[in-house]
């Protein structure tokens, strides 16, 4: 895969580089959502409340539907060996977006997609005003498959500086479009969060199929001995693992609400907070998964790769855990910056659940790199079994109530959590380490251009 590589090029000096700008994407991605909420808070002649609520209710289920193509990176980084294994990946893609702009279409088309959003909250008028903008999120897939597939081109040459500086131009794009042109369309806001979401994700593909174009066209033929995997029997686990993964949000939220009514607002208040730090802090982590997949190829490197994720996913933990632990910056966080109330209810939950929070950097720095592994090897079935395994266990805690604290649902969230990163870190180090690595799916030697002649 990719150009050869030397112990040299997995070194932490050699490395920083080339995921700082891969970590900034990932946290540029989760700043468009606060720039949007902005925006429509700034909406005239509108009820903010109602409008922020309709439209957190259509990212939820955006999220959830384009989940499958999130990984289109990684399966378009494995896929790409030459010319042919990219237009591989990227019809695999392109399919997997089609069925997933079908069901936005379904859902904002039909009284389904009321039924479905009526599911999470009784307000008839959030309902509505969220459906009305469910099929306007339909062109959407086709730009995120399209951007992963030329990204990956990028990530393979360690062009990743141009990988941020698109998803940066994507920002610049929802901004403009939130508030400055936002106020004078008329729209409700889920209608103008959907707007700047598909037009941002639009520019973002286009630049990336722009800098791909010039600098990191797939080699014609790929080198000699390479074995091309099967790309269905590829990347449908892996679209399917990573759906379960998102779903799996909804059990941290039961569990956060596994609490007694007075307590829940409380409960799940602490828990947002708490989740908005974590993610920012994780995005660093989750670039981990891409570089890995474009970078190792042997047992040595995947081991070179996991002490490069410790590291900097280390760093992001202890810098947590100072915010976590020291009072002065916890208060300056959750008080200061998130607007708790000192000493509240909501602020207590809060205070106990960033403690365990602040592990979360490492462990996802490992989980992703474990799958960044495996998916370079092809083995993205094993991705999978770790993911239903954990959602059995969540399953599991939620049925016979197996909770630690009876008032703080959000500790008990994130304590299983930890709980289940961990399980699945042992199933997929096992699989990693624990015996010979072997494609999965059908193997396809690809001949080179003198086998082609001779034969």
């Amino acid at each position: 895969m990719g150009k050869k590589l030397t112990r040299s090029d997995l070194r932490i000096r050699r490395l920083l580089p080339i995921w700082a700008p891969l970590g900034l994407t990932f946290l540029l991605l989760s700043g468009g959502t606060p720039v949007i909420n902005a925006a429509i808070n700034r909406l005239p002649g509108v009820a903010q409340e109602e409008e922020l609520a309709a439209f957190a209710l259509l990212l939820g289920m955006a999220v959830l539907l384009q989940s499958p193509l999130f990984v289109c990176r990684e399966i378009a980084i494995r896929l790409s060996v030459d010319r042919a294994g990219s237009r591989q990946a990227l019809r695999v893609c392109l399919a997997a977006s089609v069925v997933v702009s079908g069901l936005e279409l379904l859902l904002g088309l039909t009284p389904l997609g009321s039924m479905v959003l009526s599911l999470f909250t009784e307000n008839t008028a959030i309902v509505d005003r969220a459906h009305g903008a469910v099929a306007y999120l339909s062109p959407m897939p086709l730009f995120v498959a399209v951007r992963g597939v030329y990204q990956a081109h990028q990530i393979r040459v360690d062009d990743t500086l141009f990988v941020g500086a698109g998803t940066l131009l994507r920002l610049a794009a929802t901004a403009v479009i939130g508030f400055v042109f936002g106020p004078t369309l008329g729209m409700s806001g889920a209608e103008l969060g959907t707007l700047c979401m598909v037009s941002g994700a639009g520019i973002e593909m286009l630049f990336a199929v722009g800098r791909a174009r010039i600098s990191a066209r797939p080699p014609e033929h790929a080198p000699a001995g390479t074995v091309r995997i099967d790309p269905w029997r590829f990347a449908i686990p892996l679209m399917i693992a990573n759906s379960l993964g998102v779903a799996s949000s909804v059990f941290y939220l039961k569990l956060t609400g596994a609490v007694p009514a007075d307590q829940q607002a409380n409960s799940f208040a602490a828990f947002q907070e708490v989740r908005s730090l974590q993610w920012l802090l994780v995005s660093g982590a989750v670039a981990l998964q891409s570089l890995t997949t474009a970078k190792v190829q042997t047992r040595a490197d995947a081991i070179a790769m996991l002490r490069f994720g410790v590291a900097v996913s280390g760093v992001l933990t202890v810098g947590f855990a100072v915010c976590a632990t020291v009072p002065s910056f916890r208060h300056a966080i959750l008080v200061d910056m998130l607007g708790e109330v000192s000493g509240g209810d909501a602020f207590l939950m809060a205070s106990s659940a960033i403690v365990v929070a602040a592990a979360m950097p490492l462990f996802q720095g490992v989980r992703f790199v474990l799958r960044g592994v495996l998916i370079s090897r092809g083995q993205t079935g094993v991705i999978t079994v770790g993911t239903v395994t954990t959602l059995l266990m969540l399953s599991t805690a939620l049925s016979f109530g197996f909770v630690f604290f009876d008032l703080n649902g959000a500790l008990n969230a994130y304590i299983w959590w930890a709980i289940t990163l961990n399980v699945e870190i042992a199933i997929l180090a096992r699989a990693v380490f624990g015996a010979p690595s072997r494609p999965s799916g059908i193997p396809i030697p690809i001949r080179t251009p003198r086998e082609t002649s001779a034969g």
